[in-house]
């Protein structure tokens, strides 16, 4: 690995019957926690299916 590439971490989440394979790497510039990150997405994720329950 080159001084360019962070090295990668993949983490499975299972909530209910979906799986989350969540792919992350560090980044001095970060803000958020992986905890808050993590959040963030699966939020965005139940919103964007439940508009598309809708449909």
């Amino acid at each position: 690995m080159n001084g360019n590439q962070a090295a990668v971490t993949t983490t499975e989440h299972k909530i209910g019957k979906t799986t989350y394979f969540i792919c992350s790497s560090a980044s001095e510039k970060a803000t958020d926690t992986l905890d808050k990150k993590i959040k963030k997405l699966i939020r965005k994720d139940l919103e964007q299916n439940a508009g598309n329950a809708h449909k």
